[in-house]
């Protein structure tokens, strides 16, 4: 257990460096753009959330470094050439918000729409690039680790991606020191912005590198050994199959299309009350700012024990489709207390809700990847951890909009019962939630490796 614990805080370095950077991208840049400099919230979420539209690079980039022959370093060329791009561009799109600074005083203003085009283009860039990166990092920790090892190691690098995120916040805290007080100057956020464009790039891109440098090796010399022991391996290379015939040679497999329903529906309900849960307590429970934003702290506390019941005592002793639908039901819970508080005004029960809904999330997310980290077969870990990825990515974002949506579409449908409009958001999260977690019976792990060893068993 020791080792899985320094193995996974020397791995969550990368996930670390991961939740800096969306604490400098979605929140330092974002509040940056829309408060003191004044654009309007929509070209912001454009500009910057343009990213999450390259996820389907993943599929790519995880079956490219599936080719790279053995003997060879597959995952780390990947995962440092990445970590260079994403600290270059990050650099890249702090200056880009430094002139947005500049820009926007002078007269006319003429400059600041090639200046967001350009944004939005860094930030294209930028989603490839974590992209290529996290999607090598997945594969390497299936890489290093056996099924019994890898739930521990997963939940210590999630929870290395949280800790990223208050890292990330005692950052900006520090070198914006001075335009953190009430009636800053505006020399004084150039002068953060300044810093944080030599340092932040420096400091992410020394993370990802301590923590994977020689990582790889012994899996290489293993590889290389074998080889050299098995003239048919070294005499015969990967067959160089397009990647739109391997994809279509999945298709045909049943218990891919089941994994994927059920870990889109999974992954949309987990976060479709990301837009609402806030404004639910304002308008229910009359909280203010402070008292709103105070939840994520409970949701965080709720997140650390979740992923920490999860991957060292759940999945070990019940297994991962048993820990993914006990968190579905216990995510089902919470938000039948959430809505069960309202009416009496029950705002300790609330909070208590919003805490076991952080725990439940944690299970819920930590029992997906490493259920997705089940559905592997070495030889296409890259490849399929590509897709799982982009599907992860796509049904979150999804999910956020969709939640946003439907709370204004209920609210349209019957504008005078508020409580009726968010329940009704809620309503369909928890459905999502208990149909999930039923169709979970249907996944057969060992059924998936064995259908694509039959179906790509003459393509390595």
């Amino acid at each position: 257990m020791v080792r899985d614990i320094c193995l996974g805080i020397r791995l969550g370095l990368f996930q670390l460096s991961l939740g800096i950077l969306g604490v400098l991208m979605l929140g330092l840049f974002n509040r940056l753009l829309i408060e003191e400099i004044g654009l309007p919230a929509a070209v912001v979420a454009l500009a910057i959330g343009s990213q999450q539209l390259m996820g389907f690079t993943r599929i790519w980039f995880g079956n490219r470094s599936d080719r790279i022959a053995a003997g060879r370093l597959k995952r780390t060329p990947y995962i440092v050439i990445s970590a260079l791009a994403f600290s270059g561009l990050f650099g890249l799109s702090g200056w880009v918000v430094l002139q947005l600074a500049r820009t926007i005083t002078l007269p006319g203003q003429l400059f600041v729409g090639p200046w967001v085009g350009l944004l939005m283009l860094i930030s294209i860039a930028l989603g490839m690039a974590i992209s290529a990166g996290g999607t090598a990092f997945s594969a390497l920790v299936v890489d290093l680790t056996c099924e019994r090892e890898r739930p521990r190691v997963l939940a210590v690098v999630w929870g290395m991606r949280l800790l990223g995120v208050l890292l990330g916040s005692a950052f900006v805290a520090r070198l914006f020191g001075a335009a953190c007080e009430e009636g800053a100057s505006a020399d004084a956020l150039k002068t953060g912005l300044e810093q944080l464009i030599l340092v932040g790039p420096l400091l992410l891109f020394g993370l990802v590198v301590f923590s994977v440098l020689g990582l790889e090796h012994r899996l290489v010399e293993r590889d290389s050994m074998a080889q050299s022991l098995n003239a048919d391996v070294a005499n015969n290379p990967q067959k160089n199959v397009p990647l739109l015939q391997l994809l279509g040679r999945l298709r045909t497999i049943p218990q891919f299309g089941r994994f994927v329903a059920v870990t889109c529906l999974f992954t949309f309900s987990m976060f479709l009350n990301d837009a609402v849960l806030e404004s639910y307590g304002a308008a229910l429970f009359g909280m203010s700012l402070c008292a709103t934003t105070a939840l994520n702290a409970l949701m965080a506390i709720g997140f650390f024990v979740g992923l920490g019941v999860s991957g060292f005592l759940l999945i070990e002793r019940i297994g991962n489709i048993r820990t993914a639908q006990l968190g579905g039901i216990l995510a089902s819970m919470a938000l039948v207390l959430m809505l069960l508080s309202a009416p009496w005004q029950f705002l300790g029960g609330f909070r208590l809700a919003v805490m076991l809904f952080g725990l439940s999330l944690g299970i819920c997310i930590h029992a997906s990847f490493t259920l997705m980290f089940s559905f592997v077969e070495p030889g296409k870990v890259g490849l399929l951890l590509g897709i799982w990825g982009a599907l992860y990515a796509y049904s979150r974002g999804l999910a956020t909009i969709s939640g946003g949506g439907l709370l204004t579409l209920f609210k349209t449908l019957n504008p005078d019962d508020v409580f009726g409009s968010f329940g009704s958001v809620f309503g369909v999260q928890i459905v999502g939630f208990l149909v999930a977690a039923v169709l979970m019976h249907r996944l057969d792990v060992d059924g998936f490796r064995k259908n694509i060893r039959q179906r790509f068993g003459g393509l390595a």
